[in-house]
């Protein structure tokens, strides 16, 4: 258990723990039952109880992890209904860009996107699933930082972030990596008619393709 933490560098050791524990997280080592406490943390990562508690209070303020006094931090869980709004939070993100993409997409935007899905593809091939939820993150943000929308990306990192982790908590439907990769092939390709209807439907297909993929059964 927790196999994967490591001691870390006294520079930037709240970073360090953060993003060591955020890669637990996406990669489904954590178990979703139990509470790890601030000191144990701090004797698995050799650093003090400081540092941890920073880290993991922002990981709290992300929804990743939670938080109950005498007993320590927890993996968030969601029902369906929160998943419900995770989706239609990032839709709303999404859907908004379209009119502000048609203006300013161009050939080496669609040629980086198309990078992306190639990255992804090799993961599937692999069965990589994080590798795999990074390079979908990547897709979805690139989308926003063609327009500059560096206020949505704040809010939609986190929303995506729940995703990821809502992906890795046994959720992960057979096939569905092959399926976001044609529906990103899609919405790629609707990118390059300039159609605001074309890329919004495409982009609302995928989204509700993966809510459901996401939901407990």
């Amino acid at each position: 258990m927790y196999n994967t933490l490591k001691k870390v560098n006294r520079n930037s050791i709240k970073q360090e723990i953060y993003d060591q524990v955020k890669y637990s997280l996406f990669n489904n080592e954590l178990p979703l039952n139990e509470f790890i406490t601030e000191v144990e943390l701090s004797n698995l990562l050799d650093v003090s109880r400081t540092p941890v508690r920073e880290a993991m209070n922002e990981l709290v303020l992300e929804q990743l992890m939670i938080f109950k006094p005498r007993k320590g931090y927890k993996v968030n869980t969601f029902t369906n209904h929160e998943i419900n709004q995770i989706f239609l939070l990032r839709e709303s993100l999404e859907i908004a860009c379209v009119p502000f993409l048609v203006e300013l997409i161009n050939e080496n935007h669609i040629f980086d996107l198309q990078t992306i899905i190639d990255h992804q593809s090799k993961a599937a091939e692999k069965n990589d699933y994080y590798t795999f939820m990074l390079l979908d993150k990547e897709f979805h943000t690139y989308l926003m930082e063609i327009i500059e929308f560096k206020l949505f990306l704040k809010s939609y990192n986190v929303q995506h972030d729940l995703s990821i982790l809502i992906g890795t908590q046994g959720l992960k439907s057979q096939g569905r990596m092959l399926e976001v990769i044609e529906e990103h092939n899609e919405i790629l390709k609707a990118l390059t008619t300039k159609d605001k209807d074309i890329i919004k439907k495409a982009m609302k297909s995928h989204l509700e393709k993966s809510m459901h993929a996401f939901k407990k059964k």
